[in-house]
């Protein structure tokens, strides 16, 4: 597994809050105000930021692991909020803590080419990951064709029909008959297959601004890949 510089590493999870410059290493003052569920939260996320940073780099050690793209980036703004409501810390002491871990595992990384100990950690790591980030909920076919129904909205309300809005509408519109011929054969009439699909696509939208997670806490790549075409027939 090739180790990357460590603010690339972590900007793959918070690439809004990292500096232009690299950040300087964390004092021991800083670290002494962590307790050790504070110290062991920070080193994971510097785990993740470096198997994401592989998982996009299609390296097949990371990939064996869960992906980290999503799921990663939201360890880290509930670690960070966490660690700097109650250990006092700032925004920019969170990250120096965690860019210095990365930068202790990069160098492990140099002297254990078969990545060995940072298997290791992650594998120590996925169970908190899986207690702060619980895995992605699979949607069924009918949940999916209100996500990307809705992602649709939120595009062309942003852009217009963009060639990217234009994308998501073919997509949407190819769930949505799909979902349309699995209502009618399971025995619903024209209309009642509509008002099915109507409706979920109002729950979907209420869900998306509630407090558990939103449409984020769905495995959206799902989506998509129902999307795809059939083999016998093309869109």
């Amino acid at each position: 597994m090739r180790i990357p510089a460590a603010l690339a590493a972590l900007s793959l999870l918070v690439p809004s809050i990292l500096p232009a410059s690299p950040a300087a290493a964390a004092d021991a003052a800083t670290g002494d105000r962590l307790t050790p569920e504070h110290r062991a939260a920070l080193q994971c996320a510097a785990v993740f930021a470096i198997v994401a940073s592989e998982q996009a780099n299609g390296a097949p050690a990371a990939l064996a692991f869960p992906p980290l793209a999503v799921r990663g980036k939201r360890y880290f703004v509930e670690v960070s909020t966490r660690v700097i409501a109650e250990a006092g810390l700032t925004r920019e002491q969170v990250r120096d803590l965690i860019v210095a871990d990365v930068g202790t595992l990069q160098k492990s990384a140099s002297a254990d080419p078969a990545d060995t100990e940072l298997t290791t950690r992650m594998r120590a790591c996925l169970p908190l990951l899986d207690k702060t980030v619980p895995p992605l909920r699979t949607p069924d076919l009918l949940q999916c064709t209100a996500i990307l129904s809705l992602a649709f909205e939120e595009i062309h309300g942003r852009e217009g029909m963009t060639p990217a809005a234009q994308d998501m509408k073919t997509l949407a519109s190819v769930l949505t008959a799909r979902e349309h011929e699995a209502l009618i054969a399971a025995g619903r009439s024209g209309d009642q297959a509509d008002q099915a699909i109507a409706e979920a696509h109002d729950a979907m939208l209420k869900e998306a601004f509630d407090d558990g997670g939103g449409v984020e806490k769905y495995d959206i790549a799902h989506c998509y890949d129902l999307a795809k075409p059939d083999q016998k027939s093309h869109y």
